[in-house]
């Protein structure tokens, strides 16, 4: 005698149920994959902003550490003057290396320029330093505290310093905005050298 033995497998209701729920867990899966690359891209675009203003401060501080006759406004780089002492929202010097006056500014479009020579600095002579999507604050968003401008005889040793602040937003991909607010000081270093 012969045992039949019967054949398991799943029944088409089985079928219908499993691939259903896949199918909503694929969709899950793949709906946080774009959101996470969506994510990626933006962190990406901040971090190049970042890096970008990065870039721009370090550049001013190391140029602004080898210059002398620091001054506000336009009254420094000037050998027969002193310059001067104060608050200001442009900054001059003379670029040793260069031999030429050196400014900086914030531009009408919100970015940081840098005028070289001796004419002068506005918005549309001066090259921009950062990204057009740094915008830096128009009140009060680049100042510069300069000090120790003029000294001499006894007070030779006192090294010129420059502090300054920038303020403004940065606008991402996706027009999400950060803002930030970075300070940073620069001394003469002819002392020194």
């Amino acid at each position: 005698m012969m045992k039949h033995s019967r054949m398991r497998g799943y029944t088409l209701l089985e079928m219908i149920v499993s691939v259903g729920i896949f199918s909503i867990v694929m969709l899950i899966v793949t709906g946080a994959y774009l959101s996470l690359l969506g994510l990626d891209r933006e962190l990406r675009a901040t971090s190049s902003l970042v890096t970008n203003l990065s870039f721009a401060v370090d550049s001013m501080a190391r140029s602004i550490r080898t210059g002398t006759y620091y001054g506000c406004g336009s009254t420094g780089a000037n050998p027969s003057s002193a310059g001067t002492n104060g608050t200001c929202d442009t900054f001059s010097y003379l670029d040793t290396s260069l031999n030429e006056k050196v400014t900086y500014i914030r531009k009408s479009d919100g970015t940081i320029g840098r005028c070289t020579g001796g004419g002068i600095c506005n918005s549309s002579n001066a090259i921009s330093l950062t990204d057009p999507n740094v915008q830096i604050a128009s009140s009060g968003g680049l100042t510069f505290y300069v000090r120790g401008v003029g000294t001499s005889g006894g007070n030779a040793s006192v090294q010129p310093q420059v502090t300054f602040t920038i303020r403004g937003t940065m606008v991402g991909i996706s027009n999400r905005t950060t803002d930030f607010s970075i300070q940073t000081s620069a001394t003469q270093r002819l002392i020194e050298i």
